[in-house]
């Protein structure tokens, strides 16, 4: 019974994380693309980590 309750939530939380981090990644990939600075490059790579920091950590508290 742990064994099934522990790979329920890794594939929850992977699957959390996954589903909204793809959003961010895409978000701030077509924003560089579209508007090509090099302080906004350096800028997005930031809040990239930050958000996706936070997006596991939401995921996790979500999944148990």
């Amino acid at each position: 019974m742990d064994l099934f309750f522990i790979s329920n939530m890794i594939k929850n939380i992977i699957s959390t994380f996954f589903q909204n981090g793809i959003w961010v990644v895409g978000f701030f990939y077509f924003l560089i693309k579209i508007f090509d600075n090099k302080t906004l490059k350096i800028f997005s790579k930031y809040i990239i980590i930050v958000v996706l920091v936070l997006l596991f950590f939401h995921s996790v508290l979500v999944s148990i």
